[in-house]
């Protein structure tokens, strides 16, 4: 009986014996599993980088930056890199057909480069990187540098802005009429400058 009861006991230690081995396994192969995944995500994320950003850093990825000096703004990034010298390099993700970046963008690019320098203090380059995919999915973006727009452009276009909405100065036709195609305030100037 003392035989039998030892057995017993020695089958059901060998069996959670078993068990817990099998469970770190799974748990090994799991943690293997994601760790692969991650690294897969961070090799395509540095494929697809300026090459003259291979040896930077991400370091802010869809981020949220405000500042009120020299002018109150809010921009949320697509992605900043830290290049070896401490600067920092905004880019900026577009999926459009036209393989071009256009004045928004740098606009957009350029308030951003406000805000993070206002938030964080930190130097941020008088350029960018625009990547534009086609909607198609195939393939890699293209990459163009822009050159972005000085603080006191930014501050200068806000206060013009404001003077439009304000009705304290008349908007002006772009330079582009399709620029007008997709503007919310289309029918305000179509009554203004028939």
């Amino acid at each position: 009986m003392v035989a039998r009861l030892a057995r017993r006991r020695q089958v059901s230690a060998l069996g959670w014996g078993v068990l817990g081995a099998i469970v770190v396994v799974c748990l090994a192969l799991a943690i293997a599993r994601r760790q692969s995944a991650e690294t897969n995500a961070a090799l395509a994320e540095r494929a697809s980088r300026p090459a003259a950003l291979r040896d930077a850093e991400l370091v802010y990825l869809e981020r949220l930056f405000r500042t009120s000096k020299p002018i109150g703004v809010v921009a949320k990034i697509d992605r900043a890199y830290r290049m070896p010298s401490g600067l920092l390099v905004l880019v900026e993700l577009k999926t459009r057909w036209a393989n071009q970046p256009s004045l928004s963008d740098v606009i957009q690019l350029s308030a951003q480069r406000v805000a993070v320098m206002g938030q964080t203090h930190q130097a941020v380059a008088s350029y960018a990187y625009v990547m534009v995919k086609a909607p198609t999915g195939r393939g890699l973006p293209i990459v163009h540098r822009v050159q972005l727009m000085s603080d006191e452009q930014v501050v200068a276009l806000v206060r013009r802005r404001e003077d439009v909405l304000a009705d304290r100065v008349l908007p002006r036709r772009p330079q582009s009429r399709k620029t007008c195609l997709s503007c919310v305030f289309r029918g305000q100037c179509d009554r203004l400058f028939p």
